[in-house]
């Protein structure tokens, strides 16, 4: 790595850096929460060598460390590199460039306006005249995509059922689905992403349907019986049911109610209640991606990113166009949950299609589980016709 090459402690050839600017940096000039963190952890309180304002300030020596391991974890010095080709224009196979081009690439863009500031840290960390990434062929990002994208490949083409019996679909950058969801689990747990749903709570359920008089008994709005469910979606396969619910009444009838389904002029409403709490897996609590700087926690970048486009694909709206194999991947995620032991839940809380700022619930309740497990409130049934809406 250029930096670890370039600023070894005088004396020590193995680790550390060395680093000569003697200033003092406060974390206004940042807009990255763990430089920041890392300022108010580490710094004294002092006049800031940038803006002359007195706040917790570090030698600026501390971040060119942090910055140098960032760095490092994404760039390497191409002739470090293991893509060497000496046919190719720069003797290297994929992404080179020179140092400002990196350094304004996501995910390192730190918006740093104080030109001097900006001159003291390029001129401490230009090093090499090209850089390249570590992978060759693509940027960080790219990779973070092609975690999902490969997951779905291998789903809808390659094998559906029996993928974790095999490791041909490991690769040298990208993990196999298998092994993708294990480290789901483990970041599920790691980041507290359950939570319970108390005894008795509240839960809101929407049906369409023909007649005025259709729906009048639980067994007309839970969950439909499997063998009748022939529609795929997004979190169950076709004879498959889920029971999906929300707190949010009007959120329910939102995500149910088409009113361009002229030939089902009607809507119910009810509420139900959970006889026993229940643990569910919380999308919504999804972690951020952590710093690119963070190097005790930039490792579950890749695994945050792909939960967090999993959150994203399945609150999507349904789209009857869509082949299938378009909700294979989201169904075989929301399967591992449901019966993972580790985990031990009974549904899944994601953002709302039809509004970002609310949730919906999804539990693994089929028809018959639906009745053994929830009550329903009779009282509440409320059926409408759509053209009031």
């Amino acid at each position: 790595m250029a930096w670890t090459k370039q600023y070894h402690k005088s004396g020590d050839p193995v680790e550390g850096y060395y680093f000569d600017i003697g200033t003092f940096v406060c974390g206004g000039h940042f807009k990255d929460d763990f430089l920041n963190n890392h300022i108010k952890e580490n710094g004294d309180k002092g006049s800031c060598s940038y803006c002359d304002k007195n706040r917790i300030v570090v030698e600026l020596e501390s971040i060119l460390e942090v910055l140098a391991d960032g760095l490092s974890y994404l760039y390497e010095d191409p002739a470090d590199s293991r893509y060497l080709n000496k046919d190719s224009e720069y003797g290297f196979d994929g992404n080179v460039m020179p140092f400002e081009e990196m350094w304004w690439r996501d995910p390192l863009d730190l918006q740093i306006e104080d030109s001097q500031l900006w001159e003291d840290i390029t001129g401490q960390l230009e090093t090499d005249p090209l850089y390249c990434e570590r992978d060759e062929f693509g940027s960080h990002e790219d990779l973070l995509n092609d975690l999902w994208d490969n997951f779905k490949l291998i789903l809808k083409h390659k094998a559906r059922f029996a993928f974790h019996l095999s490791d041909t679909f490991t690769t040298w950058n990208l993990l196999d689905p298998a092994d993708i969801l294990h480290q789901v689990q483990n970041s599920i747990l790691k980041n507290a992403m359950i939570t319970e749903l108390s005894q008795n709570s509240k839960l809101y359920r929407t049906r369409q349907h023909q007649d005025k008089n259709e729906v009048f008994e639980a067994e007309h709005i839970v969950s439909l019986p499997n063998f009748l469910n022939k529609t795929a979606g997004r979190m169950n396969a076709a004879g498959i049911s889920l029971f999906y619910c929300s707190q949010d009444k009007n959120l329910t009838i939102k995500e149910v109610v088409n009113k361009r389904r002229i030939s089902y002029p009607y809507y119910t409403t009810v509420t139900f209640k959970n006889k026993e709490k229940l643990r569910l897996v919380d999308f919504t609590r999804l972690p951020s991606l952590p710093s690119i700087f963070d190097m005790e926690n930039n490792g579950s970048r890749d695994i945050i990113f792909f939960m967090k486009t999993f959150m994203e694909e399945i609150s999507q709206p349904i789209k009857s166009k869509n082949s299938i194999l378009e909700y294979l991947p989201t169904q075989v995620v929301t399967e591992y949950l449901r019966y993972n032991p580790d985990l031990d839940v009974q549904g899944m809380v994601y953002w709302s299609s039809k509004d970002a700022n609310k949730k919906n619930i999804a539990l693994f309740f089929d028809h018959e589980e639906s009745l053994e497990n929830l009550i329903f409130i009779k009282s509440s049934l409320r059926t409408s016709q759509i053209r009031n809406l």
